[in-house]
């Protein structure tokens, strides 16, 4: 399978008739052509559909951005999987070293784009710009920050999981002679647009959009901004207007959750599966990207709420689930190819497959731009608190076992192949899937799983299950293990220094630890990510949900020496302490 073009010279040779792209995406993150990349799927997307699409990945210098010239559309930008600054800093803001992707990287891009190409227009995606694209706090400069859009002075904003968004802006556009943005934003009906972020003057604001506290609010009253964070929590399904200065910003509602034939849609269209040789530091990431290469993804979101996460607001709060017969056809396909080993089942929450909210049961019928069809879509009018783990409404389902006992007959009729789950679990909610957790541990040769704390006062703040719920969950693995005849490890994720925690807490979950001998190597200390719930307890020591004031431990000093408590690395402790 052919990478798509990186450069005009690489158009020629691509496409027919080849005269200058359609859509020209420019991303921090190297090339790679695979289903894990978000670039990468909707720049295949895009190509599927008959669109003309080039490749500018990890620009730096100004030769990098003229190179596949100017787009009939528009240039769409990301900084790539992660948030520039959370690229280029550790949590304790030191620099990272061999990072290609520039602090701040959208304004950067934008700037650049805008300098080389005057009038053209360019439209924001991905992580960052979802992450900041209201009000947020920035934890290098410990303040609060306009929204993206303000920042980067870029045209538009497609939030979230952006595949039919950017499909419907395209058919708006192909109607009209594409002139600056200004022009042709009236003809364009951006307010039908779902997932999509722009400017709208005072006059055009429809006032049965809800009003976010500005900009200048939150900077004058943090309570303004954790009223933000509440609003925009416990709506997310709304849409908003977010004043900044004298200007506006309209946020419409994010995308429905994509149906189960759009995702198989998606996922059937073939990749590269590999990094692009022209990539920046080349054999270092093929050699991390190379355990990645044979992952299948089953679906995207987790409604898991925890307040420090920022995956529902990327890949969305409900589940999308590609179908058991789509998943069984590519892997299929990779035997055939030759591959004898499935690296990963990919969900950011393995055993949430299939499940769902049952309070979305109000039918909505609309035109997929994916599938060009009609489809059927469910909207949720009953409020609730967004806390999801434990809520009667929250349908779980098994549908993961069938889907092993699939993948079991073949690899019995594929001869060396084979499975490994690495995909983390919820422990809390397995507990209720024990069918499901034995079939798991069939395929896993060590159990990941993210408890974060296990102090019950902490995981109140996280909005995490229990220390006891966890015991529960640690007798039945041990269980298992013993049924399977297997000493399987348990591989734990720690956070320190999450709002709530002290050294204190720190050590009750060491002794934890110790007490039920847990092998703990895996801790992070937290870092304030914009747009979450523990970022605005960060910034105003307080939670903005149940109002309650948090200890926030803030000094280097005591982040460390909470994460040493955990390692039990107590020499560093006396050591930098002098």
């Amino acid at each position: 399978m052919k990478f798509l073009p990186i450069s005009l010279k690489e158009g020629k040779m691509y496409y027919n008739n080849f005269k200058e792209f359609d859509v020209v995406f420019v991303s921090g993150d190297p090339y790679y052509d695979h289903p894990l990349s978000g670039m990468a799927i909707i720049a295949r997307l895009l190509d599927k559909k008959g669109y003309k699409v080039g490749i500018i990945s990890q620009p730096e210098k100004d030769r990098d951005y003229i190179k596949c010239g100017r787009p009939k559309y528009f240039f769409c930008i990301t900084s790539g999987l992660l948030d520039s600054m959370l690229a280029n800093y550790t949590p304790m803001l030191k620099k990272r070293e061999r990072v290609h992707v520039p602090e701040r990287a959208l304004m950067v891009y934008t700037q650049k784009l805008k300098e080389n190409f005057k009038d053209v227009v360019t439209i924001l995606g991905g992580v960052e710009a979802t992450i900041r694209r209201f009000t947020h706090f920035d934890y290098k400069e410990n303040k609060l920050r306009r929204g993206i859009l303000n920042d980067t002075k870029a045209d538009l904003l497609l939030f979230g999981s952006a595949e039919r968004s950017i499909l419907e802006l395209l058919d708006e556009m192909k109607k009209i002679k594409i002139e600056k943005f200004d022009r042709i934003k009236s003809q364009l009906e951006l307010d039908s647009i779902e997932g999509a972020a722009f400017r709208v003057k005072k006059d055009e604001i429809n006032n049965k959009i809800r009003k976010l506290p500005s900009y200048e609010d939150c900077i004058k009253d943090k309570q303004k901004f954790n009223l933000l964070t509440r609003v925009t929590y416990l709506l997310p399904d709304e849409s908003f207007i977010e004043k900044c200065g004298e200007g506006y910003i309209q946020h419409n509602r994010p995308c429905h959750t994509l149906t189960e034939k759009e995702m198989d849609f998606i996922y059937s269209i073939k990749f590269a599966r590999r990094l692009h040789p022209d990539s920046k530091n080349f054999s270092a990431n093929s050699k991390m990207l190379k355990r990645l290469n044979n992952s299948v993804i089953i679906g995207r979101g987790c409604w898991g709420s925890c307040s420090f996460c920022v995956i529902p607001l990327v890949q969305g709060k409900e589940v999308a689930k590609r179908s058991k017969e789509s998943i069984v056809k590519e892997i299929k396909a990779l035997y055939a190819d030759g591959v004898k080993h499935i690296n990963d089942l990919t969900l950011p929450t393995i055993n949430m497959y299939g499940s769902r909210c049952a309070l979305y049961k109000h039918k909505n019928k609309m035109h997929s731009p994916i599938v060009d069809e009609e489809i059927i879509v469910y909207d949720k009018k009953d409020y609730c608190n967004q806390s999801c783990v434990g809520c009667k409404f929250r349908v779980i389902n098994d549908d993961l076992y069938p889907l092993l006992v699939e993948i079991e007959k073949l690899n019995k009729k594929h001869k060396d192949t084979s499975l490994e789950l690495r995909s983390a679990i919820r422990h809390d909610i397995i507990l209720n899937q024990k069918k499901l957790f034995r079939k798991i541990m069939e395929f896993t040769s060590r159990l990941k799983i993210a408890p974060e704390s296990l102090d019950d006062n902490v995981l109140k703040q996280m909005n995490k299950s229990t220390a006891s719920a966890f015991k529960e969950f640690l007798e039945e693995f041990k269980k298992i293990n013993k049924e399977q005849g297997t000493n399987k490890n348990l591989v734990p994720y720690f956070v320190a220094a999450h709002p709530g925690s002290t050294k204190e807490s720190m050590e009750e979950t060491k002794k934890f630890c110790d007490e039920n001998k847990i092998y703990v190597n895996l801790t992070q200390v937290f870092t304030p990510t914009p747009g979450t719930v523990s970022t605005a307890m960060y910034c105003t020591g307080e939670n903005p949900l149940t109002k309650e004031k948090v200890y926030v431990p803030r000094t280097f000093r005591e982040k460390k020496d909470q994460k040493n408590i955990l390692l039990n690395n107590e020499k560093e402790i006396i050591d930098e302490n002098g």
